[in-house]
């Protein structure tokens, strides 16, 4: 494995949140009471326990940026969202220098999913 930077996000409960991202077709890699490590394909993202956090107030946020936005997109829009009830995605943004969509997980945090090589 090459050296990366991963993104590190709070998880109000890891069970819950590992349950959503494998709805979204991630994978559990590693999993303490503390810490959570995510991956699908080459994404991965980790999660550290955090139970004092209002989703609605949550500031964090990370950008995913990939070749396969719009596979994502296409993917993750055709779930049924209603077993996650505070988690949403957005339509895709054509923002003239970037192509985007944006997922809320249920701990309120931001992944905007940017095109690479428009």
């Amino acid at each position: 494995m090459q050296d990366y930077i991963s993104a590190n996000l709070p998880a109000i409960d890891l069970n819950d949140t590992r349950l959503f991202y494998e709805f979204l077709g991630f994978q559990c890699d590693y999993q303490s009471e503390q810490w959570m490590i995510l991956s699908k394909d080459s994404l991965i993202i980790e999660f550290f326990h955090h139970p004092q956090l209002n989703p609605k107030e949550s500031w964090f946020s990370v950008c995913l940026r990939t070749k396969i936005m719009h596979d994502l997109f296409h993917y993750w829009q055709n779930l049924d969202w209603t077993a996650f009830p505070d988690a949403k995605i957005t339509e895709i943004q054509y923002l003239g220098e970037i192509d985007m969509f944006s997922v809320i997980d249920p701990n309120g945090s931001l992944i905007r999913c940017i095109q690479l090589d428009r």
